[in-house]
């Protein structure tokens, strides 16, 4: 096949995501949910900012109509309190344990950050104590300090219990209506030793809503002209229905902050990065075509247990036009997994005749060689000594419009540099050739 002069235009296409992903097929209303220790202390402050809340794990996504998928799970049920709810938003809810503590994370792109009557935005929930005798309300949302909107922090349940933190995120102002808000986040925390429980590994009874009313100014009233309700719940709406979380001594494994593709001339370059890691082994890198059907392309060893942010790299020497995926498939040295999400890549077609140097070179006995066509062409790629003759054909065929590779095997020849020259012919007869020179080093 043939193989041109690199000249690229390639269409970049880099995609970040925070996460790391724990084998899990995401549900409608999971009885259960697995909680992983954090690999770090938290600061309950409500804006997540520990390597924690950034892994992809098993979670709860509430949003209308939302679609489970990965590891976003969607609640039991939702309810249009006031219609028409047009602003539908999306509010993860994560957890994460550290010792006895248990700490449940909200982040939310609402757009219009406000309350209807008493239920604003955010976190309604019950939990029961060890012995299930006693049952705990728990609200982390909207509300007015002193005639001043804000965050408010409500519980019945005994002193030291439990505190919750709200944080708007910058642009956000409480009670704007504009739709212009970029959402909020929550954290709490609830001190489960104080409930009862003697196990840190113990199972909890709870349920949660989310709460999301939008267009409501201050003291707007809940029933009037302006503003819409809608909320969600994991278990029921008050209580009476419960859901469990099954706290977990396994640490969030690898904290991957980033992953992108980026087509180069030569290939694809795949980078990404880890806050933290534990127990990695390293890295399988994956390709796929449809998005379904990955292949194992190499291995990247890992660190092992680090808390220091780790870099990595890894050139898939693919040039071929089209549309490739590519994931991570992060292994512990236990044999456990995780997948990455996909990047997605477009390597397009060059836009002019072209030929790579062959790779590797010098080579023993085989050699790859890329080449693009800009248009449908009748290719011959031809091997010659450094006296003119022909010694060997690599192929005489017609090529689609894109970048094609092709092996060449030398096996049969002595060591030497040689001359490969590509020959494209296309419809209208225009004809064009390159050459370059390959080194066989036996």
């Amino acid at each position: 096949m043939l193989k041109f002069q690199y000249k690229f235009v390639l269409l970049v296409f880099a995609l970040l995501f925070t996460t790391t992903q724990i084998n899990a097929q995401a549900v409608v209303d999971p009885q259960s949910l697995p909680v992983y220790a954090s690999p770090t202390a938290i600061t309950l402050d409500g804006q997540l900012n520990e390597s924690g809340w950034a892994a992809d794990v098993p979670h709860l996504m509430f949003k209308k109509d939302g679609v489970p998928s990965g590891n976003a799970n969607t609640p039991t049920a939702g309810a249009e309190v006031k219609p028409p709810y047009t602003d539908i938003s999306t509010a993860r809810v994560k957890f994460l344990r550290v010792g006895f503590n248990l700490y449940i994370g909200i982040d939310s792109d609402d757009k219009q950050v406000c309350r209807f009557d008493w239920e604003g935005d955010g976190m309604f929930m019950k939990i029961k104590n060890a012995s299930g005798a006693n049952e705990y309300e728990i609200k982390n949302y909207v509300g007015l300090v002193s005639g001043v909107p804000a965050f408010v922090f409500e519980t019945n349940a005994p002193a030291g219990v439990c505190d919750g933190v709200g944080f708007a995120k910058t642009g956000t102002t409480i009670y704007d209506s504009s739709n212009n808000d970029n959402g909020y986040s929550l954290e709490t925390i609830i001190r489960l030793d104080q409930l009862g429980f003697t196990d840190p590994l113990a199972q909890i009874t709870l349920m949660i809503n989310i709460f999301d009313p939008d267009n409501y100014s201050l003291n707007a009233p809940p029933w009037g002209p302006n503003g819409n309700f809608y909320k969600q719940w994991w278990g029921s709406e008050w209580g009476g229905t419960y859901r469990t979380l099954q706290l977990n001594a396994t640490t969030v494994p690898v904290e991957l902050t980033s992953f992108s593709a980026i087509p180069t001339n030569g290939g694809v370059q795949l980078k990404w990065s880890t806050a933290s890691e534990s127990n990695n082994s390293g890295f399988e890198v994956q390709r796929s075509i449809d998005n379904s059907n990955f292949v194992s392309l190499s291995f990247v060893n890992g660190r092992g247990t680090t808390t220091e942010t780790t870099e990595y790299a890894f050139l898939d020497k693919n040039e071929i036009s089209g549309v490739y995926y590519y994931r991570l498939k992060q292994v512990d040295f236990d044999g456990r997994f995780e997948y990455s999400n996909t990047v997605e890549v477009d390597i397009q077609a060059p836009v002019e005749f072209n030929l790579s140097q062959n790779y590797p070179n010098p080579f023993n006995p085989s050699t790859t060689i890329s080449f693009g066509l800009p248009v449908a062409s009748q290719v011959q790629i031809v091997v010659f000594d450094l006296l003119g003759r022909e010694v060997s054909t690599i192929v005489n065929e017609t090529f689609a419009r894109g970048t094609h590779q092709v092996v060449f095997n030398a096996s049969k020849l002595a060591s030497g540099t040689y001359v490969y020259q590509i020959t494209s012919l296309d419809a209208k007869g225009n004809k064009q050739s390159i050459a370059k020179l390959m080194s066989l080093l036996k």
